[in-house]
């Protein structure tokens, strides 16, 4: 099952990461940066990882429920956030 969802441009090079809004969202004002509006109340999530994680358990798919394999997807989602600064990715 998909889900829908509505993307917005980020001009990062304008400062658009700084108004309209946005540090609603990110009071740290980078991306990337979502909110969920699917529930009664709107949740604001930001961090890659974060992001992933949550997207994971709300759908219920790529995060397996056993502890093993569970582990081994948690190791590099951890590394992605500690590496991707250093690699070109934040």
């Amino acid at each position: 099952k998909g889900a829908e969802y509505d993307a917005f441009l980020i001009r990062i090079g304008d400062g658009d990461q700084f108004g309209s809004g946005f540090v609603d969202v990110n009071p740290n004002s980078k991306i990337p940066a979502m909110v969920d509006r699917s529930g009664p109340e709107p949740i604001n999530v930001f961090e890659s990882g974060n992001i992933l994680f949550y997207l994971a358990e709300k759908f219920g798919h790529l995060l397996p429920t056993e502890a093993a394999p569970r582990a081994q997807v948690m190791n590099w989602l951890f590394w992605l956030q500690g590496s991707a600064p250093y690699l070109g990715g934040g």
